[in-house]
């Protein structure tokens, strides 16, 4: 046996997962896509109808829209939150930084439904917060933190804080130490040698972890629909609305595919940007 047919013989395996859990059913989704629905039954023929309907319509571009915003608004609180955390497990010593790692990685050992309803009952009009400014008499009446784009910011930063820091944390350690010491010698302070050492030099991480909590809360649907509710437009509760309420299944999946599009956009700019960069260093 020669040797490309024993390594294909070892990839089989693989091969045949992917196709039978990934291929299979993404090409059946595409196929939906294309045909007519009536009484929550998928008529034959193939149509454009479905996209026409969707890219024609003046909602579609709202719904988008204030997807792509609060994925975005996500994205930067988990930046700002995360960098701070990463430098510090980054400098803890190799005997703390296992502790930290795991502090950090805590959270996504509790189901995500779990912790959106567990910001429900701190962001409700009746949670936590509201009580205590309610006691406090900082408040008449409670503020509207969930049920509303804020609650769904709040909760989806919670969720997807620890990727942004994992992310962050695999670039900071990768800076060179000798590189601080040598700013320090030429009278470079925290404040510059962050900006011109370590926010350069972590931009990999950055870019990575901002492009992955970016698609993932694009694609969140437990905490859109539970903080978020009906008052707020996002693709994911128009999915589900449509394929589990109206039993719209070509339309569902037609928006589905439209969502992965710009998901699969995303990541080649990412994989763009990283080349460049790797080819100037």
């Amino acid at each position: 046996m020669n040797k490309p047919r024993h390594i294909l013989l070892y990839l089989l395996p693989a091969i045949l997962t992917v196709t039978i859990l990934l291929a299979i059913p993404l090409f059946e989704m595409i196929s939906i896509s294309f045909h007519r629905e009536e009484f929550g039954q998928i008529l034959p023929g193939v149509t454009l109808a479905n996209y026409v309907d969707i890219l024609g319509r003046a909602r579609t571009l709202e719904l988008l829209v204030s997807t792509l915003l609060i994925a975005g608004a996500v994205t930067i609180i988990t930046v700002i939150l995360g960098f701070p955390v990463a430098a510090v497990v980054a400098m803890a010593s190799p005997r703390w930084r296992g502790l930290l790692y795991f502090m950090v990685a805590a959270p996504l050992l509790v189901n995500t439904v779990v912790r959106t309803y567990g910001w429900l009952l701190i962001l409700g009009r009746k949670g936590l917060v509201n009580e205590i400014l309610t006691a406090m008499n900082l408040i008449s009446a409670p503020l509207a933190l969930s049920g509303n784009a804020l609650g769904m910011i709040i909760g989806g930063a919670q969720v997807f804080l620890p990727f942004m820091i994992l992310s962050l944390v695999t670039s900071l350690l990768a800076i060179d130490g000798r590189l601080y010491e040598a700013g320090e010698i030429l009278g470079a302070g925290p404040v510059k040698r962050f900006f011109t050492i370590t926010l350069p030099l972590a931009i990999p991480g950055l870019i990575a972890g901002s492009i992955l909590v970016f698609c993932m809360m694009l694609g969140a649907f437990v905490t859109p629909l539970i903080l978020g509710g009906s008052a707020v437009k996002y693709v994911s509760v128009a999915v589900y609305t449509d394929a589990l309420v109206l039993f719209n299944m070509p339309r569902a999946t037609a928006l589905s595919l439209i969502l992965m599009v710009i998901v699969l956009a995303l990541y080649a700019v990412q994989t763009r940007i990283s080349t460049k960069k790797g080819q100037a260093q």
